[in-house]
């Protein structure tokens, strides 16, 4: 686990100064990360110059009431799933309206998963005023590695979206 939190660390300190320098502000909605991203760009000095908040959406109804993903999104694709992410990310951007949002969702194991998206799958929105974006990564390993490479992505999505607002 060590290396994926010092990549998700690292992200985070370079996503603070980037974000500072830009004026940009930031946000998260977490489902299987449960608040890891969050966290992490908490404990660098200066996070609240970007940080404006996190919502952790575990189960789909609250995904659906404070996000706005849609009942059809989850009922058709499930929470796993490229919209389900797209969805999140854009309702995070609006609730906490930031310059950027990141959304992860995904199975970080060691149960769930499905033959299309199995234990370590996991779903990545990143929103800004220029449109949303998702990616689909598998990662291996155990729930807190799955964890911390998710929440590592989702940092360096950010960085990549704050870098775009230079």
């Amino acid at each position: 686990m060590g290396e994926f939190e010092d990549r998700a660390r690292e992200a985070a300190h370079k996503l603070v100064v980037t974000a500072t320098a830009c004026g940009a502000t930031v946000a998260t909605a977490e489902s299987c990360t449960a608040g890891l991203v969050a966290s992490t760009i908490a404990s660098v000095p200066g996070a609240s110059d970007v940080l404006r908040g996190g919502a952790v959406t575990y189960v789909d109804e609250i995904k659906n009431r404070l996000l706005g993903v849609s009942s059809e999104t989850l009922e058709r694709y499930t929470a796993v799933s490229s919209p389900c992410a797209r969805e999140m990310a854009e309702g995070a951007r609006a609730l906490f309206q930031v310059s950027a949002a990141v959304s992860v969702t995904g199975y970080a194991g060691p149960g769930g998963g499905t033959a299309e998206d199995p234990v370590g799958t996991v779903y990545f929105g990143i929103s800004t005023a220029s449109g949303a974006e998702t990616y689909r990564k598998v990662f291996a390993g155990s729930r807190d590695e799955v964890r911390w490479q998710a929440a590592a992505f989702a940092l360096e999505l950010l960085c990549g979206a704050c870098d775009g607002l230079m």
